[in-house]
């Protein structure tokens, strides 16, 4: 039996991470009487869409191969890092800027996490080594 990548393993545990953020909308008690997560992140029926796309496609990704799962990593980076930066900005003069911050961060986690599956895991060096 064949030892699974890393890569793969990794967009299994993002699967992981997505599907269960968006289970937590639905388990009593998550959701404030202001209709956000933890009474700080606005979960939209868009938003929870998201979360159930993306824990989709790493599943997905994961069952077919590591290069699918490179893409999907990139896709992540790209994608979260432009949700960052609009949500923030967009947001900068409607809120302060630590609450700006934390609604914001794992968004940043997640996309600097995509950024660096995507370069550098299971990522072989095609330099021959100099002895």
């Amino acid at each position: 039996m064949r030892k699974l990548p890393t890569i793969r393993k990794l967009a299994f545990l993002f699967a992981g991470i997505f599907l269960f953020v968006y289970l937590l909308d639905y388990v009593p008690g998550i959701m404030a009487e202001n209709g956000e997560m933890f009474g700080l992140f606005s979960m939209t029926p868009i938003v929870d869409l998201g979360h159930l796309t993306l824990g989709a496609l790493a599943l997905i990704c994961g069952f077919i191969s590591s290069k699918a799962c490179r893409i999907y990593f990139w896709g992540l980076f790209l994608w979260y890092g432009l949700d960052v930066i609009l949500y923030f900005t967009s947001h900068f003069s409607s809120m302060s800027v630590p609450t700006n911050v934390a609604i914001n961060m794992p968004h940043l986690i997640g996309s600097l996490a995509g950024l660096y599956i995507a370069l550098n895991v299971d990522k072989t060096d095609a330099a021959p080594a100099h002895s």
